[in-house]
């Protein structure tokens, strides 16, 4: 008698997984050519939704300057005339004073400083709509999105001087030398404008939240009412001409008082620059903190 045939149960051997890791950035060529050309790609997208964001992107930060153009330089004019103030080295205050010559300056940097907050706004929603974490996996990173957005604001700025400068010279300023104004006041105040928008970026990044960018806002007002922008130095009392002295605004709105009168201090413009250099490399420290932080979460 045959015994009956045994089946053994089949047994499997166990499926083993890999534990999940996360694939290393792709490097990419140490080359020039790519950053360039992906900058290029981000910066068009930045400014191809600033004009579906509609005409408040380009007109609203324009009000408040222009109204201070026109309206200031009607209403101090007639006031620093009749106290018969004179300073011949400012202009503005020289031998034939004008006081649009002299205000012109504070409206551009206000506007400089007011319209930087769209590139922090952009990055917000970059991290709230997963876009900014997926750039942090492609081979070259966040950090020329992040710039391109940057550039975009300074395209702003360059096209807010550009509108002021044709508005102080319908309010009566005179621009002795066009060329030279448009090659150092919209460059300078493009890079103004950039340096401090770094501050309003890396809160919006570290946050990730648009409404962050509204705080820096109230910080640029007495930025530029401590300056020499509506004032000269000169004229300020007491402890306040110190500060108006050494306020790194002061130096920028000279330069550009001197460019539109046609005549530029070349110590004066390096002055500028490395003042804008300076505050463009405190909040570009600021950006890198907040980066490592997002990154770190």
């Amino acid at each position: 008698m045959t015994e009956p045939h045994m089946t053994q149960p089949r047994t499997t051997a166990p499926q083993l997984t890999a534990p999940h890791v996360i694939a290393p950035r792709t490097t990419v060529p140490r080359t020039t050519a790519p950053r360039l050309r992906a900058t290029w790609v981000l910066y068009l997208r930045t400014l191809r939704e600033l004009r579906a964001l509609g005409p408040q992107t380009m007109v609203a930060p324009l009000v408040v300057p222009t109204f201070m153009l026109i309206a200031y330089s009607r209403l101090f004019a007639g006031v620093f005339a009749r106290l018969g103030v004179r300073l011949d080295d400012t202009p503005g205050f020289a031998a034939h004073p004008h006081y649009v010559q002299y205000l012109m300056a504070g409206p551009i940097v206000l506007s400089a400083l007011l319209g930087t907050a769209s590139a922090g706004i952009g990055v917000a929603v970059e991290r709230q709509l997963g876009f900014y974490d997926r750039m942090e996996l492609s081979p070259l990173g966040p950090s020329l999105s992040q710039f391109g957005r940057r550039l975009g604001d300074g395209t702003r700025i360059a096209f807010f001087v550009t509108v002021l400068l044709l508005v102080a010279r319908a309010s009566g300023a005179a621009i002795l030398n066009w060329p030279l104004a448009l090659a150092v006041v919209v460059p300078l105040t493009a890079a103004l404008g950039m340096a401090w928008g770094g501050l309003a970026f890396s809160l919006c990044l570290r946050k990730g939240s648009a409404e962050a960018a509204q705080a820096v806002t109230p910080l640029s007002m007495p930025l530029v009412f401590l300056s020499s922008a509506f004032v000269p130095a000169a004229l300020v009392p007491g402890w306040m001409r110190h500060v108006v002295h050494y306020n790194p605004l002061t130096a920028v709105c000279d330069t550009i008082r001197q460019a539109a009168a046609g005549r530029v201090s070349g110590a004066g413009l390096l002055h500028s620059v490395l003042v804008v250099a300076a505050l463009g490399a405190l909040t570009q420290v600021l950006v890198v903190r907040a980066e490592h932080k997002v990154r770190a979460r």
